[in-house]
């Protein structure tokens, strides 16, 4: 079988996504397995050029054939040629490394209707709640809020119950440049059973926990260090170690730590040695934290950070070895698993499907040319599962749905075989409380929310 010279791999093989017909000589002129995609002549040309080239989405999936610009431009599909797979290879291999410039035409979104309740339940919050500008569960069947001038309710939907459990100091960190339309905001977290809770700066420098038990008592401050806090949220999440509540939070831009939250004492101490002119130290990392996911049974942390040059990329790693020991896990650990890298792209929705997959936003590898849909990947190997157009907005999940917020409502995703399964109008959630199933949308004097199936509890 002769080689396909442009494909940087020197050989026709495989590229994913099936082939058409026998081996034969094809009209990119190799002998091979035809690709699914189609492609124009100027693709395939026997030269070193690296041209600019389209995507034409047919409709069925995320199936496409390929152009260049000139042709996209003049027949749209008209004059599309077969070719190899090693042309396809080397195609998506220039895609990637910088010459999509974009997208025509529209994805299949698969559809596959099921029954759903519509019911979307409001809660007008009376006057004295003031503005909530943050939400997260906390004690069982109670919300916990914060709002303007840094109060902390306990809110009890079921019985429509507001208490304030603490005040807080908001920092404002002063001279703050918001980054690509990132204003600094306050962000609220709780912990498993709701006692302890941080406030802290997102795309800013500084948070604090407080115990709620002791009146919102503050057990740790928080700095994520001076370094370009404004490309990213504050990295920070709880957990359960053991009979204590750990938090994991920056104390540097490519440095994250744990520390109990009722003391305050750091539980992952270790010395990483200064860089020297022309090497680096042992487990030095160039990575920038940003928002942290933990899946529902604490085993995988996921990171929606950045390298230079600015390139995102989502790392996931073993939690559980890193809270039992494994010192270096967070820098360069066994189990650290580096996704997809995707130029000028991060801050984006993610979260865990289930226990161990990963949803993460946005198909492609360029900010300026991503598809909206989403991409799954396990978090144990790294490995892309699957990806499907459709959600857009922000994500979250159980056991068995995907859930995305979209401007017309929500939308109701099966995971597995990408089809949307039903719709929620009216409501653009937020926030997410597992143990119940509400996905709730956030307003400043209003909550509401929809309920899904409850997930079982220990999943």
């Amino acid at each position: 079988m002769s080689g396909c010279t442009r494909s940087r791999r020197g050989l026709c093989g495989r590229a994913g996504g099936g082939y058409r017909g026998a081996v034969m000589t094809l009209p990119c002129g190799h002998i091979a397995l035809a690709a699914s995609a189609r492609a124009c002549e100027h693709l395939v040309r026997d030269d070193d050029r690296v041209v600019s080239q389209v995507r034409l989405l047919t409709g069925r999936a995320l199936d496409y054939d390929v152009v260049c610009e000139d042709c996209a431009e003049d027949a749209g599909s008209t004059g599309l040629i077969e070719i190899c797979e090693g042309c396809a290879e080397r195609i998506a291999e220039d895609a990637a490394d910088g010459s999509l410039s974009g997208w025509r035409g529209q994805p299949g979104v698969g559809e596959r209707p099921e029954p759903v309740d519509p019911t979307v339940t409001e809660w007008v919050l009376p006057d004295g709640a003031g503005d909530v500008i943050d939400l997260v569960p906390g004690a069982p069947s109670t919300w916990l809020a914060l709002t303007g001038d840094g109060r902390i309710l306990a809110l009890t939907p079921a019985e429509r119950g507001v208490a304030v459990v603490a005040s807080v100091a908001l920092v404002a960190e002063p001279g703050h440049e918001p980054f690509e339309g990132h204003a600094l905001r306050h962000r609220l977290h709780a912990s498993p059973g709701g006692r302890f809770a941080a406030v802290v700066n997102d795309y800013g420098r500084y948070g604090a926990v407080v115990d709620l038990e002791r009146g919102g008592a503050v057990t740790l401050e928080l700095d994520g260090g001076d370094y370009h806090p404004e490309t990213v949220p504050f990295a920070l999440a709880f957990t359960r170690h053991g009979d204590r509540i750990a938090v994991i939070h920056r104390t540097a831009w490519n440095r994250l730590d744990v520390s109990d939250a009722e003391t305050g004492q750091l539980l992952t101490p270790r010395t990483i040695e200064p860089i020297t002119p022309g090497s680096l130290p042992e487990h030095h990392l160039d990575y920038f934290h940003g928002r942290l996911h933990l899946s529902p049974d604490g085993r995988w942390i996921a990171d929606d950070g950045w390298i230079w040059h600015p390139t995102g990329v989502p790392l996931v790693w073993d939690l559980r070895a890193w809270l039992d020991g494994a010192t270096w896990e967070a820098e360069d650990g066994p189990s650290m698993r580096w996704l997809p890298q995707r130029d000028s792209y991060w801050n984006v929705p993610m979260c865990f499907v289930g226990t161990g997959m990963l949803a993460v936003s946005g198909i492609g590898s360029l900010r300026w040319a991503m598809l909206p849909g989403v991409r799954i990947f396990a978090a144990a190997s790294g490995d892309e599962v699957t990806a499907f157009a459709g959600p857009t907005g922000a994500l979250f999940a159980d056991r068995t749905r995907l859930y995305s917020a979209e401007p017309d409502g929500l939308h109701i995703w099966d995971p597995v075989t990408g089809h949307r399964t039903g719709r929620v109008p009216g409501i653009t959630p937020s926030a997410h409380d597992r143990r119940g199933g509400f996905l709730i949308e956030v307003g400043a004097r209003a909550l509401r929310w929809w309920r899904a199936v409850p997930v079982p509890a220990g999943r």
